[in-house]
């Protein structure tokens, strides 16, 4: 079994095989996506560099290119067991091929990368990382020209230059001395787009003054970035989470580096009430990802208590605030927003009420990111429900937890000046569009595949007392339950609904099945429902 292209790259255990990850694979792998490049470049065509000889491999940069010069590409790495050596094999290898190769001189956050090759016109980049996999793994990203991931067929195609690599100790091999640190370029970038207005600044700054603000790095490589951004941008009251600040590839405090995970954020949770913070932000170990912890008042205790929105809340909150409404009698293209087919239907309900043009794809960013490629209008935000979220895709077309964090944070504090929260205005769209609530079951199996075919097939015709519908998920890559009470229909607007979508994972030996509650009249409703319908899925899927 050789490594393949997934929802986000190649990812696997570190370790000797072709199974796993280490040099050789990423020496096929980089040998692969070279030639590739070059045969669909605009340039002569070359053979592969696996089956040059040395004296024709010293030439290429010289002679393939023409008048253009040679291809571009960067080589960025996180701070994972193998990640720097792997992301050196990675630049000397296209340097072999002939390209003009950056490579990156530090670990960096993963959504530096697309900024990178979409900022200075580069033709690829490849990041090395596994971003929230188990400690054990590590990862190879591939982002083409205007910094999108890779995605079908150009995977297909890749891999079958990899196929042709028959002897990796042959492909030639060029030393690589890494470039100047583009992260405060990035930051300048960023932090450009919440630069208030010249005749509000001095209210703006006392706002950003006064929001206290914890975040944690889930020990990966956002620390440094997250921090300058941050006080960059007048956040003065943001304090660091330290003991997992800075980069460790053992991921010690947690049992599973993402923040998704349970007891994941016990650590932020913990010393942001310690701290009496506004706002908590935990990135994921490659910064790609954010989450964000809330305050809220808790009436059995009669305390402030925290809590962590889900993806499914965040998504659709922060697009009402990145995003402007678009009258219908507008002459502009509507602006394109975008999710994933097992993401909250929220984003649709506000899309229709504001006129934006709403999109749903298949999962993964790669997706997302072209999800306006037949449209009219351009790309203004896409978010998936795993706290993947893409606020500033003419920046960085791919999902980017320090700008999410950063938008998220001017937010609350313009919030907090107002004596309202992040919370009140998630409340003001449920009032709207009805109450919503979610969760995510999750059956690690070498069989995932099987299970959810095994639901598809042999699901009941009724689930917490409702009646189910089943259909193929897009692209048959998985399974939807549609689930309602016995006496309304879909067309009707009455009634809470469920849906469940059952989907093998793109990047981990697991199943994943989401379940979201739509449609019911206050949160406490949503909530017990949620429970009812969880508790018997997963009797439902032990019996499968």
């Amino acid at each position: 079994m050789t490594l393949t292209f997934g929802t986000a790259g190649l990812r696997a255990p570190v370790g000797p095989g072709a199974d796993h990850m280490n040099v050789t694979q990423v020496t096929r792998a980089t040998a692969g996506l070279a030639a590739w490049l070059v045969e669909r470049s605009a340039s002569l065509h070359i053979p592969h560099p696996a089956v040059l000889d040395e004296e024709t491999a010293g030439h290429i940069g010289a002679t393939m290119y023409g008048q253009n010069g040679p291809l571009r590409v960067a080589v960025g790495y996180d701070a994972r067991y193998g990640s720097h050596t792997f992301a050196a094999c990675a630049a000397e290898v296209f340097a072999g091929a002939g390209f003009e190769v950056f490579l990156l001189p530090t670990p960096t956050p993963t959504p530096v990368m697309p900024w990178l090759v979409r900022s200075r016109g580069l033709d690829a980049g490849v990041q090395i990382t596994a971003s929230h996999n188990p400690a054990s793994d590590n990862g190879y990203k591939v982002f083409l020209a205007g910094g999108a991931q890779l995605v079908s067929p150009d995977d297909r195609a890749i891999e079958a230059h990899i196929a042709h690599v028959t002897d990796p100790l042959a492909v030639p091999r060029v030393p690589v001395r890494p470039g100047a640190d583009p992260l405060r370029r990035y930051i300048d970038d960023i932090v450009e787009r919440v630069a208030p207005p010249e005749g509000d600044k001095l209210r703006v700054v006392g706002e950003r003054a006064a929001l206290a603000v914890t975040f944690t790095a889930m020990h990966g490589v956002g620390g440094r970035a997250l921090n300058q951004v941050l006080q960059a941008a007048g956040f003065a009251r943001s304090q660091p989470v330290a003991a997992q600040q800075y980069p460790d590839p053992t991921f010690p405090t947690v049992s599973f580096p993402n923040p998704e995970e349970p007891g994941a954020t016990d650590l932020l949770l913990a010393e942001g009430a310690a701290q009496g913070a506004d706002l908590l932000i935990a990135l994921d170990p490659d910064a790609d990802r954010c989450a964000v912890g809330v305050p809220y008042h808790d009436p059995t205790t009669d305390q402030t208590q925290f809590r962590m929105l889900r993806g499914d809340e965040l998504g659709p909150l922060l697009a009402t605030r990145v995003v402007p409404a678009h009258p219908a009698h507008a002459t502009t293209p509507a602006p394109v927003v975008a999710t994933t087919v097992v993401s909250s239907e929220l984003l649709g309900l506000i899309a229709a009420d504001k006129g934006w043009d709403y999109r749903e794809t298949l999962t993964g960013f790669k997706n997302l990111a072209r999800a306006a490629d037949d449209a009219p209008g351009e790309l203004v935000y896409a978010y998936e429900e795993a706290i993947g979220t893409c606020p500033l895709p003419d920046l960085v077309p791919d999902k980017d937890g320090i700008a999410t964090a950063l938008l998220v944070c001017a937010w609350a504090a313009e919030l907090k000046a107002q004596g309202r929260g992040l919370l009140d205005e998630l409340d003001a769209i449920y009032r709207t569009h009805g109450y919503f609530s979610g969760a995510q079951v999750s059956i690690r199996t070498a069989d995932a595949a099987d299970l959810v075919d095994a639901l598809a097939h042999h699901a009941p015709a009724t689930l917490a007392g409702m009646e189910i519908t089943s259909s193929p998920l897009r692209s048959n890559q998985g399974v939807v339950l549609r689930l309602q009470p016995a006496d309304t229909t879909e067309d009707t607007a009455a009634g809470p609904r469920c849906r469940i979508i059952g989907r093998a994972s793109g990047t981990e030996p697991k199943a994943k099945f989401y379940v979201e509650i739509s449609r019911t009249s206050s949160t406490q409703e949503a909530e017990a429902l949620l429970a009812r319908v969880l508790v018997e899925l997963e009797e439902l899927l032990d019996h499968m």
